[in-house]
């Protein structure tokens, strides 16, 4: 599990394919001496595993559907990533709950500057518009956000000079893609209300609440 709150950013030196896999190498780390084989670190918000670490920085690979369904595909060399590692079980938990599993690439439409910050408009499949709440969480590369207006096929966050500063969040531009991974918590209520879970696949329903004994 991931928080959204970025620990360094770093560059992307290469990206190849490798057979059945792209191994992307990253450098510029500040916590690499830190690195294990098998870490797990969320790189721009997806959820990766270490397959090499050096002093400098890792290696990470991809299977074929996350760099289809992420910008991490086609990054290029030079591109550059927001890195966080996985939350350890002792730590404080800050920010929201982040998977590194990327549900969407958004596109960015807008960037208006607010003195030293920025309001930052995104579009979205509108069939993604449900998992989107006003004043509720998301993750755009990776890094944890505040939905500040949300509405057909689009969602607007805010960018505070902090968040500028120490994430790659400054290097947007219109057009620029991102990926999104929204509020975990929106998902499992779909996924109650659906009877996609819960006892028996039931959806959530008066009459199965009364079974239950709520009401």
């Amino acid at each position: 599990m991931f928080t959204g709150l970025i620990e360094s950013t770093a560059i992307i030196v290469s990206s190849r394919q490798k057979v059945d896999v792209r191994e992307i190498s990253i450098d510029g780390v500040s916590f690499a001496s830190d690195l294990n084989i098998g870490d797990s670190v969320a790189v721009s918000g997806v959820c990766l595993t270490v397959t090499r670490a050096d002093a400098g920085g890792f290696a990470v690979e991809m299977m074929s559907e996350t760099c289809g369904n992420t910008v991490l595909g086609s990054a290029p060399a030079g591109y550059r990533v927001n890195l966080e590692r996985s939350m350890r079980a002792s730590g404080r938990f800050e920010g929201h709950i982040v998977t590194g599993h990327v549900d969407t690439v958004g596109r960015v439409s807008n960037i208006i500057k607010q003195g030293r910050s920025r309001e930052v408009r995104i579009e979205i499949d509108p069939a993604f518009g449900k998992y989107v709440a006003r004043k509720g969480s998301i993750a755009v590369q990776g890094v944890s956000l505040t939905v500040m207006d949300a509405g057909n096929g689009f969602l607007g966050i805010g960018l505070i000079p902090k968040t500028l500063e120490t994430t790659t969040m400054n290097d947007l531009a219109a057009g620029s893609m991102v990926n999104i991974e929204f509020d975990i918590v929106s998902k499992y209520i779909e996924a109650l209300l659906s009877g996609k879970s819960g006892e028996m696949g039931k959806p959530l329903t008066m009459e199965r609440l009364g079974e239950m004994g709520w009401v």
